[in-house]
């Protein structure tokens, strides 16, 4: 009798020694489970230094650790660097940032971004921050303009639309071949800017209309300075804005621009082939379909 308790006693024992073996390696993997959510939360939720806003991100490319990283630096290290520049922000508390792995046009709303273009690198994050930074519910023309700018200014990706050419450039080279929107029509026809149900024609047309902004922007950015521009971005009726901040009409600061392009050389098109295909394709389209494309803008 006493070796059979013996042989149970040990058997029990040994069936113990196995749970406590299993319960101690799914401790070590829940452990583990969380360090590595924990680190994947350092690069989806965090927030600024100054810990005004909190960014959440949404990796609906599953998208690397690496990248997700380089995202956070990105963002954090533009709000700095606004933060230094004489700009009023009306940053919401939260922004929230989706990442897709898929070729479409990237927009903000509200205080949500939506990114695409992720996986190939070019992302226009800098572009949609300062949408949902600086604020953007009136007036296309500077919204757009100082979004290239910043994005330009800020960032090494090359983004749509103009993937870090100099925007007085193709401007330049455009308006040689016939190619440009009044600005009193590009202020008033909202349309052109939208995102939503784009044809070549539009999609197109929208380019030109990015570019028009980016140029005009930048130009009045260097010549009059930053501070001026800003009392006139995301402004309504933006014809009388920009002639009681700068004292002189619409179409008196559009001759100065078109001047000013004048004494720029004209890319050449060797410069031209060394664009972006999307680029290149885009202009094709607006030098074939030029008259058509221009008479309903």
């Amino acid at each position: 009798m006493l070796s059979r308790y013996k042989k149970f006693g040990s058997f029990v024992f040994l069936i113990l020694l196995i749970l406590t073996g299993c319960s101690d390696h799914k401790t070590d993997s829940d452990a583990s489970d969380k360090k590595s959510s924990s680190q994947d939360n350092d690069f989806q939720k965090f927030k600024t230094e100054d810990g005004e806003i909190e960014i959440n991100i949404f990796n609906k490319g599953s998208f690397s650790e690496a990248t997700l990283k380089q995202i956070k630096e990105e963002t954090l290290s533009f709000y700095t660097a606004l933060k230094k520049e004489n700009v009023s922000l009306s940053s919401p508390s939260k922004i929230y940032l989706h990442l897709y792995d898929e070729k479409k046009v990237s927009y903000a709303s509200d205080n949500t971004i939506h990114l695409y273009w992720v996986k190939e690198g070019n992302y226009p994050l800098i572009h949609e921050l300062t949408h949902v930074i600086l604020g953007y519910t009136e007036g296309h023309v500077t919204q757009e303009g100082l979004a290239i700018f910043m994005q330009d200014s800020y960032s090494d990706r090359g983004a749509f639309p103009n993937f870090h050419e100099d925007v007085h450039g193709i401007m330049k080279y455009l308006m040689t071949r016939g190619i440009s929107i009044p600005l009193e029509t590009l202020l008033r026809e909202e349309k052109i800017f939208t995102h939503s149900n784009l044809n070549k024609d539009s999609y197109s047309l929208r380019w030109l209309g990015y570019i028009e902004s980016a140029s005009f922007s930048d130009f009045l950015i260097n010549q009059y300075g930053m501070e001026k521009f800003v009392k006139i971005y995301d402004r309504p009726n933006l014809t009388d804005e920009i002639h009681a901040v700068y004292g002189k009409k619409l179409e008196h600061l559009e001759m100065e621009w078109k001047e000013f392009l004048q004494r720029k050389s004209i890319p050449n098109e060797e410069t031209i082939r060394s664009y972006e295909p999307q680029i290149q394709e885009i202009i094709n389209h607006l030098v074939a379909n030029k008259e058509q494309l221009l008479k309903t803008s």
